[in-house]
């Protein structure tokens, strides 16, 4: 063989590897999942069940039958985050509302509000199931549904996790379970009445604090 023709088929050989290397290149690029937008901002409006919280009867507290149980019932609210640095870590302020009623022998309507600031740890290792965990502090609002009783508002905090599941760069899902804990003085009545000549209290306060837990589901918008 001649060497020009040993010569124009090494440089053949060489031509169609290189052009293979760039074809399977440029097709492991076009495979690669296109990296997914940072949203700055998160809003998830949600609904859930809560359940837990206990008083006791002021009148025959500590004694059988004092326990005054909230039921169990669906709860709302929004979840509102900001990014502190990256979509790992992010601000948080929570709203939810429950409406329930405290059982007894005279069962009363009560709205259980919790407005929550903290912060959130995203795990954003596999960007299509997200794993979060965060902490809350700020207060909450019970307002009883009778005339004349008092709302009261206590310290609260929660302790959550969940998962975020991505679905479009703007929409995602979000499940989020929290246990709620508020505040309280176990020596106090509450939802009291007063008027001229007498005063009255509908519940006691059965322990230091008042533990409620829940479940939710929410549509994160992110902007």
């Amino acid at each position: 063989m001649h060497k020009w023709q040993v010569s124009g088929l090494c440089s053949l050989t060489a031509t169609v590897l290189l052009t293979s290397v760039a074809l399977t290149g440029a097709q492991a690029a076009a495979n690669e999942p296109a990296p997914r937008k940072v949203n700055e901002t998160e809003i998830t409006p949600f609904v859930g069940y809560m359940a837990g919280g206990e008083f006791e009867d002021p009148g025959i507290a500590g004694g059988i039958g004092s326990d005054r149980d909230v039921k169990e019932n669906s709860n709302y609210g929004v979840f509102f985050d900001f990014n502190a640095d990256g979509p790992e870590r992010q601000y948080e302020v929570l709203y939810s509302k429950q409406g329930s009623e405290v059982d007894g022998v005279a069962p009363m309507d009560l709205d259980i509000e919790y407005l929550q600031l903290g912060g959130i740890v995203n795990f954003t290792d596999n960007p299509r199931v997200i794993p979060f965990f965060g902490i809350t502090v700020g207060a909450a609002r019970f307002t009883p549904d009778a005339p004349g009783l008092s709302t009261e508002t206590k310290i609260a905090f929660s302790i959550g996790g969940g998962l975020k599941v991505p679905v479009t760069d703007h929409i995602g899902i979000r499940l989020d379970t929290r246990a709620f804990v508020t505040l309280l003085d176990s020596n106090a009545d509450i939802f009291c009445v007063s008027s001229t000549g007498n005063a009255s209290c509908r519940i006691r306060a059965k322990s230091d604090t008042f533990l409620q837990y829940a479940g939710m589901l929410g549509v994160t918008v992110g902007f």
